[in-house]
């Protein structure tokens, strides 16, 4: 072999290697990708949980707060009434007083009889029997209103810990979240410059699928696809595409990287609160052509599927 000759195999192969370099990358990242979204699916799904959890807390800490309020008042109705309760009870003891100042003699001579003296004398020690019940009732009632507002006290204590451990969690779901989805936007952007460095070096990028094959649609799966596509306002053609891509129109495919059926979920991302068809087998066709139709609608077909979506709805 002349060194020319040598040269120009060495180069070849030294292109080839390269090319296949990037295309390992590209797949690699592709995968990286659909991890990450699969994450960002799942924290979407607990930073709503999240939100919930945090709005029940402050919910119940309000509630605690409204009865120390409730209770507040009532405190300062029993004050009140102790108060005017223990004034109407002196100055009965006073009027008492002053009545015990009049002699025997003119309590009989100012009685109409015997009988009169008796039942003003029952009066007057019901009535004071009954103010000391009163008196009593309040000052028990009081009690019972300064216990209540200590418990409440350690309510609103346990109330606001809950809060704060509810606005923590939150706190950290969200920060996690933002990591995960900057991570995300630099692998896809990592995904189109490779794409677009692929896209150079071949004059006939992309998938080994004729795109006027694909776009025609046949077998099976078409119908449905064509029904769920119309359903969520997407292109048909590029569903079907992207199913042929994907998986060849096989339901039961498992990638090498573990993802699985016509459109090659991942089983965390099938298993997201986006997937309201979530609860079908993940190797059930039909269900995963609604749930496609409905992440396209979503918008999570550039994230989920990268180059295989850009090139699967060219044109529509």
């Amino acid at each position: 072999m002349t060194l020319a000759l040598l040269v120009t195999a060495l180069l070849g192969a030294a292109a080839a290697s390269s090319a296949a370099a990037r295309g390992n990358t590209l797949t690699a990242d592709q995968a990286k990708a659909r991890a990450l979204a699969a994450d960002v699916a799942t924290l979407d799904g607990r930073i709503d949980a999240a939100v919930q959890r945090f709005a029940r807390a402050t919910g119940a800490l309000q509630a605690v707060r409204r009865q120390i309020g409730d209770n507040s008042r009532l405190q300062r109705l029993a004050r009140l009434e102790l108060d005017v309760a223990r004034a109407t009870l002196l100055s009965r003891a006073v009027s008492l007083y002053k009545h015990d100042d009049v002699s025997t003699l003119d309590a009989l001579l100012s009685a109409d009889d015997f009988a009169e003296l008796v039942d003003q004398m029952a009066m007057a020690r019901h009535v004071a029997r009954g103010d000391q019940d009163v008196l009593r009732t309040i000052a028990q009632t009081k009690r019972q209103l300064v216990d209540t507002a200590v418990a409440l006290a350690a309510d609103e204590r346990t109330a606001e810990k809950l809060v704060a451990a509810r606005s923590a969690e939150l706190a950290g779901i969200r920060a996690r979240l933002g990591e995960r989805r900057a991570l995300l936007a630099d692998v896809r952007a990592d995904i189109r410059r490779a794409a677009t460095r692929q896209a150079a070096a071949k004059p006939a990028p992309g998938p080994t699928v004729d795109p006027e094959t694909a776009s025609a649609g046949q077998g099976e799966w078409w119908p449905l696809i064509r029904s769920a596509a119309a359903a969520q306002g997407v292109s048909a053609r590029g569903m079907y595409r992207l199913m042929m891509i994907e998986s060849g129109g096989s339901a039961t495919v498992v990638s090498a990287a573990g993802f699985v059926g016509l459109f090659q979920y991942a089983p965390s991302t099938w298993k997201g609160s986006w997937n309201t068809y979530r609860s079908a087998s993940i190797t059930d066709g039909a269900a995963q052509i609604q749930a496609t139709a409905l992440a396209i609608h979503l918008g999570h077909g550039p994230a989920w599927w990268g180059p295989s979506f850009a090139w699967a709805f060219q044109g529509r």
